[in-house]
């Protein structure tokens, strides 16, 4: 009788493990599909942002305030940044930098967070998504050379951009602007990012193509595109880059 109630209870132990086992595998598993899934929303939010700063952009031609894009090295998208504070202010958001890489195409989407700090000029930033040009590689080279941070001190780069502004359409080396979530059209401008901080997230990353690679793969397209890489890079062809 010892035997049988001892067998009776290995078995039962066996299947209450093995039960865990697959509940583990069955959370790792959605764990990972909700993971992807905010990346690609993410980078979908991004290229519609970015689409509507292009629109918008294009709309200024008739003024001749439009800002030439095509010299354009390395965009980043931030969307929903959360910004506190009112003369010293904090901002922080997570988004992707794409950048033109060595054979001249733009790279698949890289995640990075961005963190920092303003004074005076913050004050009025009221915009909900941000977007960052860089106008050659080497202003965004420590996001691609290793280092895989990028400080970034932007004072006043371009202000007052849209309706009421006056002509300025050509980038600094680094420039930052705020989209408006407005329903009017043709609202952005110019903002100044003081004491800013870009750093890579390579979680965020890796759970978009679902596997490890090195940035400077990502960089040099690696990656096979994804629906929403393919649809990110046919926006930025048409707003960034040359007619052939």
């Amino acid at each position: 009788k010892n035997t049988i109630i001892a067998g009776k209870f290995y078995e039962k132990g066996n299947k209450m493990r093995n039960f865990f086992k697959l509940a583990l595998c069955l959370m790792l598993l959605s764990g990972a599909a909700f993971a992807e899934l905010t990346q690609n929303q993410r980078v979908k939010t991004a290229l519609n942002i970015l689409d509507t700063f292009g629109q918008d952009n294009e709309k200024l031609a008739e003024k001749n305030r439009k800002i030439n894009l095509k010299d354009v090295k390395g965009i980043v998208i931030i969307p929903d940044l959360v910004k506190s504070g009112f003369i010293i202010s904090g901002h922080n958001g997570s988004g992707i930098f794409v950048a033109k890489n060595d054979d001249n195409e733009w790279s698949s989407p890289i995640f990075v967070d961005f963190r920092g700090g303003g004074i005076g000029a913050q004050a009025g930033y009221q915009s909900s998504d941000l977007i960052i040009l860089f106008k050659s590689s080497r202003s965004y080279d420590g996001l691609v050379n290793g280092k895989g941070t990028l400080d970034i001190s932007v004072d006043a780069a371009i202000m007052g951009v849209g309706e009421k502004a006056a002509a300025m359409t050509d980038l600094p080396e680094i420039s930052a602007f705020g989209v408006s979530k407005s329903k009017e059209r043709g609202i952005f401008f110019g903002v100044s990012l003081n004491a800013s901080n870009l750093v890579i997230n390579m979680q965020d990353t890796n759970d978009y193509y679902e596997r490890m690679y090195a940035i400077e793969d990502i960089y040099n397209n690696s990656p096979k595109d994804s629906r929403y890489t393919k649809k990110l890079k046919e926006i930025i062809n048409k707003y960034f880059e040359s007619e052939k």
